[in-house]
């Protein structure tokens, strides 16, 4: 089972490199060749494009790998189901895209945007079939699928920064690349299964599932609240020039995140067989995930603080300058985010979805709270201060609020110990040999 898990996650670690490399590549030739005014309008639409992506999931996503690892034998009812009602929270959330695109006052290229690339993300709903080869451990079908679409649509990107750079041009490709998503995903299924089978809809199961993450579709809401509203935020109450400029520091702050999903998201089946039958060791490779993300994240936090001034104006350009002092506030937010990615399934196996809406919920109203407070004055870098604040409540300070999440507390709690507990022992060991 560790050898599965590791491989698997090799296989999204890999993904995610792919993604890390393309991702930078395309935002920084889009920041230098748009400017942060126009770089701005565009990420103010992809913030609001992810403000309604928890209703094309639902909260689903954990629960079919749960679901599917316990009752294998109703695989296809369970994933048709599963994908019929995420489509109708996808079609909920571009609903209302449509209602701020055409409503609100944006320029006519953001509302555009934002009416392309919302129809084409309902198709994020097909994202089931990835939790279908997590469960069967073998992320490699869905890794390499992924990865080209990434790779042709990142080189599309590129085109249109280099010879014509225009909010709405790029948008188009970004829809493509929803739609290569969901075209690849459903072909993907096709070929490793029977495919999805519509008369075979349960929409009573569909809606005992949709009860069962009731919870975790309000906090993902949530979650994706204390997220995105930055840059929404940031939009309304400073500029999008000033949006443009923390879009990036953003960008190389969050692209890291992706890594301790794939982790927690890797031994997340091994963890739930632990669970039933060795107890013991269950508890203790929860404490050995933890540090380990912790650890990644501690380095990763010092590593770009001591780059980020001399790097981001190298790479972005003069006009980002700005983004560097933001970027060395926000990456601690890391720091968090990567022990929330375990903790988050750790709420599942224990069956405290309701807890995942509370701290969520939580760090939402502070962030939002915040935002008002600090962005008027300090702008990019209150809104980085905000997400730091936010992230600490909801991934930890949360978890001591009840007696049921306090020992997943504790168990983060000596993860954040473990470099005075190492240099502790490193420390007694000199003084042996001394």
């Amino acid at each position: 089972m560790i050898r599965a898990a590791l491989k698997n996650s090799s296989w999204l670690m890999s993904e995610k490199v792919v993604t890390m490399a393309m991702n930078l590549l395309v935002a920084l030739l889009l920041a230098r060749q748009l400017g942060p005014e126009l770089f701005g309008e565009l990420n103010y639409v992809l913030a609001l494009v992810a403000l309604v992506t928890p209703l094309s999931a639902l909260g689903l996503n954990a629960l079919i790998m749960r679901e599917l690892v316990e009752h294998p034998s109703r695989e296809t009812v369970i994933m048709t189901s599963a994908a019929a009602c995420r489509l109708v929270g996808a079609g909920v959330g571009l609903l209302g895209l449509l209602l701020w695109a055409w409503l609100s006052p944006l320029s006519v290229a953001e509302r555009i945007s934002l009416t392309v690339i919302g129809a084409a993300a309902t198709l994020q709903a097909f994202q089931v079939v990835e939790y279908y080869f997590q469960a069967n451990v073998s992320a490699r079908y869905v890794v390499k699928m992924r990865a080209s679409v990434i790779i042709v649509a990142g080189l599309g990107k590129i085109a249109f920064a280099l010879f014509y750079p225009s909010v709405i041009a790029v948008a188009v490709v970004y829809a493509l690349e929803f739609l290569a998503w969901g075209a690849g995903y459903l072909l993907l299924y096709k070929s490793k299964s029977d495919g999805f089978h519509w008369r075979k809809i349960d929409w009573p199961y569909g809606l005992q599932l949709l009860k069962q993450s009731s919870w975790l579709i309000l906090s993902g809401i949530a979650a994706v609240l204390y997220l995105k509203i930055d840059q929404v935020m940031l939009g309304h109450l400073a500029s999008r020039a000033e949006v443009g400029v923390y879009a990036v520091a953003v960008k190389l702050s969050e692209v890291w995140y992706f890594f301790a999903t794939a982790i927690a998201t890797s031994f997340f089946a091994g963890l739930l067989a632990l669970k039933k039958t060795q107890p013991e060791r269950y508890n203790q490779r929860l404490q050995q995930l933890c540090d380990a993300l912790f650890a990644a994240a501690l380095v990763l936090a010092i590593v770009v603080s001591l780059l980020a001034e001399p790097v981001v104006p190298w790479l972005f350009g003069e006009a980002y300058t700005g983004a560097a002092a933001i970027l060395v506030i926000h990456i601690w937010a890391s720091v968090f985010v990567f022990m929330r990615a375990l903790a988050s399934k750790w709420l599942i196996a224990e069956r405290l979805l309701h807890f995942s809406l509370i701290s969520h919920g939580l760090g939402a109203v502070l962030n939002i709270v915040a935002n008002f407070l600090l962005i008027p004055e300090w702008q990019g870098k209150g809104a980085a201060i905000a997400t730091i604040v936010s992230y600490a409540c909801a991934s930890y300070v949360a978890f001591w609020l009840s007696s049921s999440t306090r020992p997943l507390a504790v168990t983060m709690s000596r993860a954040m110990l473990l470099p005075l507990t190492l240099g502790h022992r490193y420390w007694h060991l000199l003084r042996r040999k001394g």
